[in-house]
């Protein structure tokens, strides 16, 4: 089965649902809750396209076991920030090592999690930790089409979606609803989650684009010259 909710008319966790096979599943959808599973989820933007890139969590989810504080790995090649979106654990290390064949220049402004990398090559930055909740926006001062995200979150269900939308959401616990953010959302949507098992198909009121454009490459090098007298 698959249930479809879209998001325009939803208030908190009221409004219109559209539910594909049968009136009485969908009337029972909110009074019901969810046991500990997984899920898969698939969303789409208002243009029919997949929205990659979101994270998903389940409000209140347990762990099966405590999880071991894993580190993650953000990249830096063909002047963009690789991946674009990752979820960690409060106090995990980051590393940002750089593919490129130029310097990067990373830096968070983010209020707990402020920090800067100053023009650096391969693997010589240092980890960094990060111990606030919250997202992180990360960017480049040399090049300041490059644009991330850290999202920095005690609850173990965070997924990321795909670059086809979907996303394999696992929970521990009992649940009712689930949660979306995105870099092109004002703020976090909730979703009613079924009981029942099937795909959840979410309807997002966004249209994907890659936040990480391109310069030409004098802005680029004149970027990079400026950088390097500020540094010297």
């Amino acid at each position: 089965m698959l249930w479809q909710i879209n998001v325009l008319g939803l208030r908190g966790m009221h409004g219109r649902l559209k539910v594909l096979g049968g009136l009485a599943a969908g009337l029972s959808l909110m009074a019901s809750s969810a046991v500990a599973g997984e899920r898969q989820v698939r969303l789409t933007g208002s243009d029919g396209n997949p929205v990659p890139f979101a994270v998903l969590t389940v409000p209140g989810a347990e762990a099966a076991q405590p999880a071991p504080q894993a580190g993650a790995t953000v990249d830096q090649r063909e002047r963009r920030f690789d991946p674009l979106v990752t979820t960690i654990s409060p106090g995990s290390e980051v590393t940002f090592p750089n593919s490129d064949d130029t310097r990067h220049h990373v830096y968070s402004f983010s209020a707990g999690n402020a920090f800067e990398l100053k023009l650096f090559r391969a693997n010589d930055a240092p980890p960094v930790a990060f111990n606030t909740p919250g997202v992180v926006t990360l960017g480049c001062n040399i090049h300041d089409s490059m644009k991330a995200y850290l999202y920095v979150s005690e609850n173990p269900s965070a997924v990321v979606s795909d670059a086809r939308g979907v996303a394999n959401l696992r929970w521990g616990g009992r649940a009712t609803e689930l949660e979306v953010w995105h870099p092109q959302l004002a703020a976090p949507l909730r979703f009613p989650l079924p009981e029942t098992d099937g795909e959840l198909a979410l309807d997002l009121p966004l249209t994907w684009q890659d936040p990480q454009g391109s310069k030409t490459d004098s802005e680029l090098e004149n970027m990079l010259k400026r950088f390097t007298r500020d540094a010297s």
